[in-house]
């Protein structure tokens, strides 16, 4: 069969990318192979502008959180669904410096409308040094908007694991099992260091680990003090998350759940918390945190969309519409790794063309 383009990965960066290829064009194909262990089935899906470790905002942080809200809302109203929704988010401050650094921030024309200063107590929290306010904060529920990406696009869909060595460029035209496509968008996530088209990128596997608690007596709106505690639903509530990049294990672990309980136990009562499960996935993070989008260096109409680390509810959808615009910021582009493409690389992709 004839399609206009092809997907592989259906991820976050995969089904925000479909469902604007739908508006071009219905003949696209989308090849993924569900891992329960994909950072974006894992992820929170909590949404801010903020670097919370420096108290600054973080690269492009209001544009993409601009941008990324009025995407959603859209979403949500034109499908009639209600996977998007605006959350309070506080940061407890673990030192005087820090909410000073807060402090001084909030004055700044630059932060007045995104951060201020909490003046109120929060019930059953430590926060000796006081808490602040991000105006811009927003859940988007991954997991059911991915499966209704996986409902619309059912006909779209298949589900298997893309093979390499099967897609073959001819006349300008990709060829994949007997399917022709005239672009081919790779959006793999981790995945994509096993992909020889493009393996010399420089993409670090992040494993994160969050735990369902169940508990009374956490806030019922989202807190962060180097973990987060978001609410949902039921007295529920997701913690998280953590951050490692040596453990590349496909499996929970006992270290990951001790630290996010003491981390969430120096601001509130652990003996109010009850453990519930736990869950892991693996974010593709890159060398210089910046995601990785263009086209590859030697064929034409072949693309990657990666990078995002945990940050791709985020910055999918502005660096999607910059990607279709042909205004692919130049920090992102993938040509800054030019230098990393290894012989293989290109062995591998000339042997794509016929």
């Amino acid at each position: 069969m004839d399609y206009e383009f092809l997907i592989v990965g259906q991820g976050i960066t995969g089904s925000i990318l479909a469902n604007e290829l739908a508006n071009i064009s219905p003949k696209f194909k989308i090849i993924n192979y569900e891992n329960v262990s994909s950072s974006s089935r894992v992820a929170a899906g909590i949404m801010h502008p903020m670097a919370l470790k420096r108290g600054t905002l973080s690269w492009r942080g209001k544009e993409f959180f601009e941008f990324s809200d009025k995407y959603y809302e859209n979403f949500d109203r034109l499908n009639g669904s209600e996977f998007y929704k605006k959350y309070s988010f506080f940061r407890i401050f673990s030192s005087f410096e820090e909410q000073n650094n807060w402090i001084g921030k909030s004055l700044d024309n630059i932060y007045e409308n995104v951060i201020s200063i909490n003046e109120n107590p929060i019930k059953n929290l430590n926060h000796s040094y006081g808490s602040g306010l991000v105006k811009t904060a927003s859940r988007l529920r991954i997991t059911e908007f991915l499966d209704f990406f996986k409902n619309k696009f059912s006909h779209n869909i298949s589900n298997n694991n893309f093979q390499f060595k099967k897609l073959e460029l001819n006349n300008k035209l990709f060829f994949y099992k007997g399917d022709s496509f005239k672009k081919v968008f790779m959006c793999q996530g981790v995945n994509a260091i096993q992909n020889p088209i493009f393996n010399y990128l420089p993409i670090i596997p992040n494993k994160g680990e969050l735990i369902n608690v169940k508990s009374k007596y956490l806030p019922n709106f989202i807190i962060n003090s180097g973990v987060f505690s978001l609410p949902i639903g039921l007295d529920k509530f997701t913690i998280g998350s953590t951050y490692n990049h040596r453990d590349h294990l496909k499996r929970n672990t006992k270290e990951a759940r001790e630290e996010l309980l003491k981390k969430l136990g120096k601001i509130t009562n652990l003996n109010k918390i009850d453990f519930l499960s736990q869950k892991y996935g693996f974010r593709p993070t890159t060398m210089d945190r910046k995601p990785l989008i263009g086209e590859h260096p030697i064929i034409k109409n072949l693309y990657i969309i990666n990078g995002m680390g945990s940050k791709a509810v985020l910055m999918a959808p502005l660096l999607i519409h910059e990607l279709l615009q042909n205004k692919i910021d130049a920090s992102v582009e993938i040509r800054r790794f030019s230098n990393k493409i290894k012989a293989e690389n290109i062995d591998f992709a000339n042997s794509l063309i016929h």
